[in-house]
């Protein structure tokens, strides 16, 4: 008797790895690019690149004007000056002639040191200085000592055969020339600044009175003494 034979199990099916690419196949590969001897970041590299922002940074401020002192515009000091003496009936004196260069600059009528009412005018000068001229009637010594920066007595200086107290601050870099008025109601003048003296002094050989503005009613006196 014969057994029937069990059929026999396929053999399992193998799948195929894939075929792996030569390098030849691939084609040609590109090469890197060599980095950058400025990306490297050499002592040399950095010195270069620093003075050329250098030539720049010079070239920049050669064409750019610079501002050495700021201008100030001019005011009306004889006007002001015009109105202060109808005001008060001082005698106030102004510069006049002096030229090409001279420009006021400041021109107030206000209490000053100790309350003393002065009347202020600044001037900028040919040199770039400034010279201030005070004016006030009932001057206290406080006033003067403040007006001349704290500067020590240096003698007299006449111009123009008018005789004026001399002072030097020293530290502010400042003479003064001072003119005290008569009596205890007379108009003190104090002519200072930082500019050369011989402008100083060309600033008070100019002086002179100046004209009440018509149509003005005095104040009530306000000077002490």
């Amino acid at each position: 008797m014969n057994t029937p034979s069990t059929p026999s199990t396929p053999p399992a099916e193998t799948t195929p790895a894939p075929a792996t690419e030569s390098p030849e196949a691939a084609g040609p590969t590109t090469p890197a690019a060599p980095p950058s001897r400025y990306s490297l970041g050499t002592f040399p590299n950095m010195f270069r690149s620093m003075f050329v922002i250098g030539l720049f940074v010079l070239a920049l401020v050669a064409i750019v004007p610079r501002i050495t002192q700021v201008q100030r515009p001019a005011v009306d000091a004889a006007g002001k000056a015009s109105q202060v003496a109808a005001q008060t009936s001082w005698p106030v004196q102004l510069p006049k002639g002096l030229g090409d260069g001279w420009v006021p600059t400041v021109a107030t009528f206000t209490p000053g040191t100790e309350k003393v009412q002065t009347f202020t005018t600044v001037w900028t000068t040919p040199s770039g200085k400034d010279i201030a001229l005070k004016q006030a009637a009932g001057a206290t010594q406080g006033w003067v000592a403040r007006s001349v920066d704290d500067g020590d007595a240096a003698g007299t200086v006449t111009v123009s055969g008018r005789t004026f107290e001399k002072f030097v601050a020293n530290d502010a870099g400042q003479v003064a020339y001072v003119a005290r008025g008569d009596g205890a109601r007379g108009l003190t003048l104090v002519a200072s600044g930082t500019a050369p003296e011989d402008e100083l002094k060309a600033f008070v050989a100019a002086l002179a009175p100046v004209t009440p503005a018509p149509g003005v009613t005095p104040a009530p006196s306000t000077t002490t003494g």
